[in-house]
This record gives C-alpha cells, sequence and structure tokens, in this order.
C-alpha cells in the first residue's frame, strides 16, 4: 500500500481509538443518564464487554473499512484517474511528434493515464515508431496499472466476508457457553445465561454492522474505479492513433520531398 494509503489508515486508526477512549472516559466518570444507550438502557460498553474478545478483530476490522474507504474516495475520481486537463497537451505534442515533451508531460503528472501512456512511448526508440511494440507496451501497462488500484479496493470484499464471519463465530462460541451453563444447572436461572446469549446476540449484529458498508463501498467504488478504465482505454486508444496519424503524415512527406530534392 503507498504511503498516502498508510497515513490514512494511521488516521483512521487514531480517530477510532481517540472516540473508544473517550466514550470509555465518558461512562467511568459520568452520570448514568448521559452515557450512549440502544433500546432499553443497553449501553455500548456493555455490548462491548458482552461481544468478548470477538470485538477485537471486529474493531480492526472496521478502522480498516474507514480507512480503505476513505482511499477508494480519493483514487477513484475521474480527474484523479484520467486527468483530463492534460488530454489536450498530450495530443499536441503527439500530433507534432514532440516526444521527448510527451514523455516529460507524462513523467511530472503521474497519473493512471500518464503511466500508461509513457510505458508506450517508452518503445519509440531513435524515433522509429513500432505501433505492435508501442500497443503492446500500453496493454501491459494497463494491466499492471489497473489491477494495482483494484487490488486496494478489493481489500474491503475481504473485510465484507471476514467480518460477519467472525461475527457468526462469536454466536456459535456464545452459544456453546449458554448450553454449558444450561448443563450446570442454569436452565431456569436467565441472568446465568444472560453474558452468553448476549455475547452471540452482539457479535453477529457487530460483523453485519462491520460488513454491510464494506460490501456497499466496494460495489460502489469499482463501478466508478471501472467506469473510470473504460474511458481510459478509449482515451489512450485516441492518443495513439493521434501518433500513428501524426508519424504517417511524416513519412509521406518525407517521401513526396525526395524526388523534387533529386531534381
Amino acid at each position: 500500500m503507498t504511503k498516502t494509503a498508510r497515513t490514512i489508515g494511521a488516521a483512521a486508526v487514531a480517530l477510532w481509538l481517540g472516540g473508544m477512549l473517550s466514550l470509555a472516559l465518558a461512562q467511568g466518570a459520568g452520570a448514568v443518564e448521559e452515557q450512549p444507550e440502544l433500546g432499553e438502557g443497553v449501553r455500548i460498553r456493555e455490548l462491548i464487554r458482552q461481544g468478548g474478545w470477538f470485538m477485537l478483530p471486529l474493531g480492526l476490522l472496521s478502522v480498516g473499512t474507514i480507512g480503505l474507504g476513505i482511499y477508494g474516495f480519493m483514487i477513484v475520481p475521474e480527474k484523479k484517474m484520467l486527468t483530463p486537463e492534460l488530454v489536450p497537451q498530450l495530443q499536441d505534442t503527439l500530433n507534432n511528434l514532440r516526444m521527448d515533451d510527451a514523455t516529460s508531460i507524462c513523467n511530472t503528472n503521474p497519473s493512471l493515464l500518464t503511466n500508461i501512456l509513457n510505458a508506450g512511448l517508452q518503445r519509440i526508440s531513435d524515433g522509429v515508431l513500432d505501433v505492435p511494440a508501442m500497443e503492446k507496451a500500453m496493454e501491459e501497462a494497463s494491466i499492471e496499472e489497473t489491477s494495482s488500484g483494484l487490488k486496494t479496493i478489493s481489500y474491503l470484499s475481504i473485510i465484507a466476508q471476514i467480518a460477519p464471519m467472525i461475527g457468526l463465530l462469536g454466536t456459535v462460541w456464545g452459544m456453546i457457553g449458554a448450553f454449558a451453563q444450561i448443563g450446570r444447572g442454569g436452565m431456569g436461572r436467565p441472568e446465568v445465561l444472560a453474558d452468553n446469549i448476549g455475547q452471540a446476540m452482539v457479535t453477529t449484529a457487530a460483523g453485519l454492522i462491520i460488513g454491510i458498508p464494506a460490501m456497499f463501498l466496494y460495489f460502489y467504488l469499482k463501478g466508478r474505479y471501472s467506469a473510470n478504465v473504460t474511458r481510459l482505454g478509449r482515451v489512450l486508444g485516441n492518443l495513439a492513433h493521434s501518433l500513428v496519424a501524426a508519424s504517417r503524415r511524416a513519412a509521406e512527406g518525407g517521401a513526396e520531398e525526395a524526388p523534387s530534392a533529386e531534381a
């Protein structure tokens, strides 16, 4: 993951830990009526306690969802991926066969578009345009660049699947504990079974609360990313066509001038 992603992840962790610490201090020092409640007096701290150690990995997954979501929204905008403001400049340089200028623009403005185009320009040597080699280089770079960006977004799908499974594991664990209490004579004592049943319900709810937004973010960001990749193919195709057409015009112009020079 890039330095920017790590910074965002660290910020998300700090915000989450700060929120949890503030909540713990408020519940420890504040009055009962000021504590956050769910339903009939069910406190958040009590729910976390009932969830047991399963709440730790679920908490980490929630932080990961926040960090990946922020990072995803930073990389999927069309301006970030396609840099449309550079397209007219690139079009002009390629139409005039100014390869050095086009390469300089790509190097100084890294993006999905410029990185892929630059890979194709690197296959032009000594002013000789090898169209198949250029297209092959751009195809290879396209696979590498798009896979790298989509890989980060795909982590949201992993979280969306793992979080409910951890919640289900907590449910099974809590029910095992409840049946163990029943076996020790706790059938007629609901207060003995409350913690185990509470764990079963809380972990399931926590897993779903994390998994559902993660799945939504994954499909939303993936859809936007894929749409930009589709537009990227059209833009790159136009730029490559401009380069090929300019190269042909230059070659035809040289062929026409050669006989007149002979005469």
